[in-house]
């Protein structure tokens, strides 16, 4: 393969400068400095990894290079052809068809198909709601066996997160496969990166691009998920097809219909998302903001401000009716200003800085370095490399940088820590990081000469084969696979298979899923918020938080003034007293689940919605929370009654179904 010429620029320091920044804050450990080592704790183990495999990759090489170098050559060159020679359809049916298929089989193999955190939960059952024909449905009228986080239950009950992520579940739950909806997303994905590449820098690294976007861990990984990321992902990386197109439109028809892709592909991208689409739709604007002396192209926006409206309009009706302001999101109903954007008291009371922002920025470039494709080599160093190799950047470079930066600067303002199977928050700037790595060989290959331009042209495939089929090490798509099979089995627990190898039939199963949340969901039931409860949950042990909600909920009358200080010093005192032995109520909680838990978040959105807007179905699942469950005799009282958790034996991996036994405390 050969690299394509870009066009010549004088003004080459902008990649010098943004791989410098790179290295500072992504190669040197950043994060680390400013939390004396607390922030990213494998550093030194990757370093190492580094340092010994991939120094000991790059010196075969280079004695390869050295030695076999017109055989290499020669490799090289048929090698490539044979890439060039595939039919274009073939090639992007292939590289889509793999993607698609290798994420669904790590959704199968690693995750059971089941969500693992709140975000996945949340819309999952946000998705049923939209599939019952409901925007949201009636209060529960018992939200404390039924609360998860990211639930609103304030008059209705819904996600916090904007409609059209949950909408695009919905359209896999209508075919019994909500969780192949990301995997096709993102074979959408790879062929939408293929379309931008190959139009900025051509044919080879259009294909390069694909394969390694294809190949790419990190994006498998959170393929594998419900998560909102990957609808964000493929309608930006559509958007920026349809940019290049729109770049080089000579006339009104080939630009308006360019222009209305952008603009529909960033609003309803803005309805999953808003963050991620006003970042890309600010890069995007930018970018056409120089091209706007063409009178065609010019003319052009007013089709894609249209196109962008429409699903921003419905956004923002659906926000009317469920969160009561056009403009109001769901974050902000259940945390307030505090979810807002920039440096501010958060939802969990603590203050987000300048130097956490900082912080931030490291600790997700410092995570690329692994987890984007789990190589013996750093990401951001390969990326760094190629950056400071370019002689002649395009506009394209350019766009690229500025979506990478953009992104990584508009999530350190965000106050939360946002890891989910790597740095998602960079989930959306992939298309850019990508395409820079996939060049970064060919551009270090026109800079050098020999063995260390066979070196550059090698290494990327060799990482990859390493990390796909190298199985040793625990830094490979193997290992990585290895670690997520070895995680708690419950996890991957399927409702569907309970309730069928059980035999249940209208029945109500409780979820016993530990003392922790078990207090939680007593505190929501006491109204506390979110943040209040999360922050109340660390302030002392399981047991004083435990002991202080009783000594709330027995207060008569019941005073909510106050509350949550009563809460606080209730919790501190009795572990200020450090009793010799625990209350019996502590005991029987610690014995609760030392009998054996399981997680509720992939049960709750296996509930089914009633045509009144209230759970029912064949099978109700609710939230353990022992004596207390009585109050639901009144409503479920005609069912079956049984408990998921309790272990029948010690050895047993997975909890079991067994009848239902009232317990004596709440």
């Amino acid at each position: 393969m050969t690299a394509p010429q870009g066009t010549k620029s004088s003004a080459a320091a902008i990649p010098v400068v943004a791989a410098l920044v790179l290295c500072v804050f992504g190669l040197y450990p950043l994060a680390n400095t400013l939390t004396d080592g607390d922030a990213v704790q494998w550093y030194d183990h990757a370093r190492k990894f580094w340092l010994v495999i991939g120094g000991s990759i790059l010196l075969v090489l280079s004695l390869l290079a050295r030695f076999q170098g017109e055989r290499i050559d020669r490799l090289w060159t048929a090698a490539s052809d044979f890439v060039l020679r595939i039919p274009k359809p073939a090639f992007l049916a292939g590289t889509a068809l793999f993607a698609l298929i290798a994420s669904a089989t790590l959704a199968i193999i690693c995750f059971g198909r089941q969500p693992h955190n709140a975000d996945e939960v949340a819309q999952l059952f946000h998705a049923k709601i939209l599939l019952s024909g409901r925007l949201a449905l009636p209060a529960d009228p018992n939200p404390e066996f039924f609360g998860m986080d990211n639930m609103i239950d304030q008059g209705r009950w819904y996600s916090q997160f904007p409609v059209a992520g949950p909408a695009f579940l919905a359209i896999g739950l209508l075919f019994h496969a909500a969780w192949l909806v990301n995997p096709v997303l993102l074979a959408l994905t790879v062929l939408s990166v293929y379309g931008f590449a190959r139009r900025a820098y051509g044919e080879p690294i259009a294909r390069a691009s694909a394969l390694l976007f294809a190949v790419c861990p990190f994006a498998l990984f959170v393929s594998a998920s419900f998560m909102n990321h990957l609808p964000v992902l493929w309608l930006t990386s559509l958007a920026l097809w349809q940019l290049t197109i729109w770049m080089s439109a000579e006339t009104s028809g080939e630009a308006n219909k360019a222009a209305g892709i952008i603009g529909v592909a960033l609003g309803i991208a803005f309805a999953v998302r808003p963050l991620d689409a006003l970042v890309a739709a600010g890069v995007i604007g930018v970018m056409q903001v120089t091209q706007l002396k063409h009178g065609v192209r010019l003319r052009s926006l007013a089709a894609q401000i249209v196109a962008g409206l429409i699903p921003v309009a419905i956004l923002f009706y659906v926000n009317l009716r469920t969160n009561g302001a056009p403009m109001r999101l769901g974050y902000d109903v259940l945390y307030g200003d505090a979810h807002s954007l920039g440096f501010h008291v958060d939802p969990y009371g603590r203050t987000h800085t300048p130097l956490r922002a900082l912080l931030y920025a490291s600790k997700y470039l410092l995570q690329l370095n692994v987890l984007l494709f789990e190589w013996p080599l750093p990401a951001v160093g390969i990326l760094a490399a190629g950056l400071l190799a370019m002689r002649r950047p395009t506009r394209w470079d350019y766009f690229l940088i500025g979506l990478l930066f953009a992104q990584t600067i508009a999530y350190a303002l965000y106050w939360h820590d946002g890891s989910f199977r790597g740095p998602r928050f960079l989930f959306n700037a992939l298309p850019a990081i990508v395409i820079l790595i996939a060049r970064a060989p060919f551009l270090i290959a026109e800079v050098t000469r020999g063995t260390a331009r066979r070196v550059a042209t090698l290494a990327l495939p060799v990482c990859v084969l390493v990390s796909w089929f190298v199985g040793g090490m625990s830094d490979s798509m193997p290992g990585r696979v290895r670690m997520y099979q070895r995680a708690n089995p419950i996890l991957r627990v399927d409702p569907a298979d309970v309730a069928r190898e059980s035999n249940l039939h209208n029945a109500l199963v409780f979820i016993n899923e530990g003392r922790q949340a078990r207090n939680l969901h007593y505190l929501w039931e006491l109204g506390l918020s979110r943040g209040d409860a999360a922050r109340l949950m660390v302030t002392g042990s399981s047991c004083a938080v435990r002991m202080s909600i009783d000594a709330e909920a027995a207060l008569r009358p019941q005073r909510t003034e106050g509350r949550l200080d009563r809460l606080v010093r209730g919790t501190l005192r009795f572990d200020a007293q450090e009793p010799p032995t625990l209350p019996l109520v502590c005991v029987l909680d610690v014995r609760r689940d030392e009998e054996g838990s399981a997680s509720f978040g992939p049960f709750f959105p296996a509930n089914e919605i009633g045509p009144d807007g209230h759970l029912g179905g064949n099978v109700v699942y609710a939230l353990d929370l022992g004596g207390h469950n009585e109050v639901l005799r009144a409503r479920f009282g005609d069912r079956k009654w049984y408990r998921f958790g309790p272990k029948k034996t010690p050895k047993d991996l997975l909890p079991s179904i067994v009848p239902y036994e009232a317990p004596v405390t709440r």
